[in-house]
Formats: structure tokens, C-alpha cells, sequence
């Protein structure tokens, strides 16, 4: 391909069985199937198959989305522990045919009792030392994903150590833009304070996957004037679907076209305010059809 073409963007959609919170993986899987996503995230766990994984969500249709892996990048004593989680993850990605994994601090509760109202003179955010460690771990986690075909994605998280943007813009300005990428979650920048689509212009060519979510801006602004906790605030409603917030989900993607974007969106609504996690799902993937996804 001539280097001044640009490749065409294409955005495959999954649906996140976190909205469902607790019901049988069948009913999942077949809810999430019958809504027309393409597929639904699939993680590592002690004793799981590739195999078996990839004939179950088969069986409905699906295909397995990037996983998760979650970690105190920041802390030196873990690195050794978390590499070789790395290591189980990325080989799991790579027999189920995936070339993404998000990857994200640790949430703690000091954070989380400050979630969406962080100012940059508290005590509770990372040391100079902390993100130096954190960027070298991340650059090594890279190095073992890149080798095993799969992109390691940095995912932002209300509640841990990269929240705002600016302790997310530190972070990236200290990792290797060729091995640690960007997985945002659109609802968790907000909450913290980001713009998406202004973030999206400064990074989308970093962009490997996508966790969506909408945020309610009367909650959010509530949340920020009464200093609730991030699960206070969630339990209000402060997550929207897609479509019904604050996000610029159209500005965003408009950007993510025009840099080429190839990759996973996956829609997921940590906790919803409709009836059930069906009604929140097909709500949201109707949503990105209008807008042309």
C-alpha cells in the first residue's frame, strides 16, 4: 500500500457481559449474539482452553474480543509477577486469534473515594519514580505481547493511578509509541475530566481498541459538587449508553476514520440504569448503527 494512502478504517463491535453483572454465560452470550455484535470479550483464566473458549462463543455466533489485564504496573516488587501474567494473556490472545489486549492500572479505594474530582496537589497520585516503573514495565509488556502478534493497549480507569488526562498524557509520553497503545474507555475520561474527541486528535493514530460508555452530565456534575465516591456516583446512574451523555461519539469516530483505525469497540456499560442489560446493549448498538458504525 503507497504510504500516502491511507487504509480504511473498520470498527468491529462487541458487547461487554459486564452490564449483565451476574446471570448464566449462556444467556449472555445469546442475548449478545442476537443484538448483532460480532463478538464479546474473552480473558485468561487459570485452566482455560483456546479451544473450548472459541467453540463456546462460536456456538452463538460470536467471536472473542481483547481481554483484560489489570496490574500495579507502577510497583516494582510486582513486575516479575505481572510479566509473566503477561506472558498467559498475550499466548491466550494470540490461539484465539486475537491482536489486542487492554491492559490498566489496578483501581484502589483511596482513588476510588476521590473518582472524578482528582486535583493534580493530592498526596494520592503516582511518584515520578512510580511512572518510570510503570513505563518500563508496560514497554517490557509490550515487547511480549508484540511477539506473540498482539498489541498491548492502555486503558484508562476511574478510581486508579491514570485517570485524568494529564496523569494519562504523562504516562504516554514516557511509554514506546511502537509497543504500548491506546485502549480508551470514552466514560472513564469524562468522569475524569478528559475531552474524548480532543484526546482522539492528539492520539488516534495509537488507537488499537475501544471500551465505550456514555456518562450522564447532571450526574457527573452532582458527583463533582458533592465529592461522591466513584461508586456513589455510579449507583446514581452516572453511566449513559451510548448516545444518551455527554460523549462526542460522533466527532470522535470522525477522527478515528480519517487515521485508519482497525480494531475492536466494544460497548460496555458497567452498570445501567434500564431494565436490563439487553435493553442497555441493543440500545447502544443501535446507537453506532445511526452514526454508521
Amino acid at each position: 500500500m503507497p504510504a500516502t494512502q491511507a487504509r480504511e478504517a473498520e470498527f468491529k463491535l462487541a458487547g461487554s457481559t459486564i452490564t449483565y453483572r451476574k446471570a448464566p454465560i449462556d444467556q449472555m452470550l445469546r442475548e449478545i449474539a442476537s443484538i448483532g455484535y460480532a463478538g464479546s470479550p474473552t480473558g485468561y483464566r487459570e485452566g482455560a482452553s483456546a479451544e473450548q473458549t472459541k467453540a463456546l462463543y462460536g456456538s452463538y455466533g460470536l467471536l472473542s474480543a481483547p481481554g483484560y489485564l489489570g496490574a500495579k504496573f507502577w510497583d516494582m516488587t510486582e513486575s516479575r509477577k505481572i510479566l509473566e501474567a503477561a506472558r498467559k494473556q498475550a499466548d491466550f490472545a494470540q490461539q484465539l486469534g486475537l491482536t489486542e489486549l487492554f491492559v490498566a492500572e489496578n483501581c484502589f479505594a483511596e482513588r476510588f473515594a476521590v473518582a472524578g474530582h482528582v486535583t493534580a496537589d493530592r498526596a494520592d497520585q503516582v511518584s515520578p519514580d512510580g511512572y518510570r516503573v510503570m513505563a518500563e514495565t508496560l514497554n517490557e509488556v509490550g515487547r511480549i505481547c508484540q511477539e506473540r502478534g498482539v498489541a498491548a493497549c492502555f486503558h484508562n480507569h476511574a478510581g486508579s493511578f491514570i485517570e485524568t488526562r494529564d496523569e494519562f498524557d504523562k504516562l504516554l509520553a514516557l511509554t514506546d509509541p511502537k509497543l504500548v497503545f491506546i485502549g480508551l474507555d470514552t466514560g472513564h475520561l469524562a468522569y475524569g475530566g478528559g475531552d474524548v474527541v480532543d484526546f482522539t486528535r492528539a492520539y488516534a493514530p495509537r488507537f488499537r481498541a475501544l471500551h465505550l460508555k456514555d456518562v450522564h452530565a447532571n450526574i457527573l456534575d452532582q458527583a463533582r459538587r458533592e465529592k461522591l465516591t466513584y461508586h456513589q456516583a455510579q449507583e446514581k446512574g452516572l453511566w449513559a449508553e451510548l448516545g444518551e451523555g455527554m460523549v462526542n461519539f460522533p466527532g470522535m469516530f470522525e477522527l478515528l476514520r480519517s487515521s485508519g483505525f482497525v480494531g475492536w469497540v466494544v460497548v460496555e456499560i458497567d452498570q445501567t440504569m434500564k431494565a436490563t442489560a439487553l435493553e442497555s446493549l441493543t440500545t447502544c448498538y443501535r446507537y453506532l448503527k445511526s452514526i454508521g458504525l
